[in-house]
């Protein structure tokens, strides 16, 4: 990954291009979130790559079933409440 200000790859845009088929770019201007460029051959297999988790998380809700929010919730709820138990029960053994 190749990180250059705004400034620079205004001055430079056809090397900055160039270089971004075999490497990633990061745009960088202090008042602003970075900006990324990347290959089209890049992007597309990100893409690629998040519709096979996607399809991977549809056939595990298939098999497995699927949750309703609510009671998706109050599970992570419980478990963030039992983890915190846990820990409060090691510091205090720690004291």
């Amino acid at each position: 990954m190749l990180k250059v200000t705004e400034s620079e790859i205004a001055r430079e845009l056809d090397s900055y291009l160039h270089r971004a088929l075999t490497q990633t770019i990061i745009v960088e201007k202090p008042d602003r979130e970075p900006v990324v460029v990347l290959s089209l051959a890049e992007f597309n297999r990100l893409q690629e790559v998040d519709d096979e988790h996607w399809a991977a998380c549809a056939r595990q809700a298939n098999t497995e079933g699927y949750l309703d929010h609510t009671h998706e919730v109050r599970q992570r709820l419980a478990a963030a409440l039992r983890q915190k138990r846990l820990a409060c029960v090691k510091l205090r053994g720690q004291v």
